[in-house]
């Protein structure tokens, strides 16, 4: 169970309490507010860098550079892009959100990754009844590109490593 030690009108005055806003969307989801809550300490409402003001009407985003970062496969599709403050993580983490849920990606090295080198990364989905992690292998500027039919994971992937070959080292990818 975790706790949140701030009012919730504190809360409200992060996410700017728009209409919308709340940290658990429809049919009992979380919301990015939450996911960033956990991520940042914070509950940005976006998971671009910094704020933009549109006419006076600000939408929040991320503040600084994370230890945690974040991928999702609605970037992949477009929908919104993760800026580089959770793009490329100090600690080499990611948060993955793919398909309706979320699970973890990381390097074994603890720190950032370059997105134009070679970089070995783990893998760990909850839902996956997994025995292990996966090892996976990415090379990016491969000339790679994704199509829908891929494997989710690796079309979250590819928002960060461009163009990249991912080896599943031996592993039947996750479809």
């Amino acid at each position: 169970m975790i706790k949140i030690y701030q009012p919730s009108s504190g809360i409200n005055a992060e996410y700017g309490d728009e209409p919308g806003s709340h940290l658990m969307a429809n049919h009992g989801y979380c919301s990015q507010e939450l996911v960033n809550l956990f991520l940042m300490g914070y509950a940005a409402q976006n998971v671009f860098n910094n704020d933009i003001d549109l006419d006076g009407k600000v939408l929040k985003g991320v503040r600084e550079k994370r230890d945690i970062g974040f991928l999702t496969l609605y970037e992949y599709y477009k929908v919104f892009e993760v800026g580089s403050f959770l793009k490329n993580p100090s600690a080499g983490i990611w948060v993955i959100c793919s398909e309706s849920h979320y699970s973890v990606l990381f390097s074994n090295t603890g720190s950032s990754s370059d997105p134009n080198s070679v970089t070995e990364l783990f893998y760990y989905d909850s839902l996956g009844n997994q025995d292990s992690l996966y090892h996976l292998t990415v090379e990016p500027n491969c000339g790679i590109i994704s199509t829908d039919d891929g494997p989710p994971l690796e079309l979250c992937i590819r928002t960060f490593w461009k163009e990249a070959k991912v080896d599943w080292n031996g592993a039947d990818p996750l479809l």
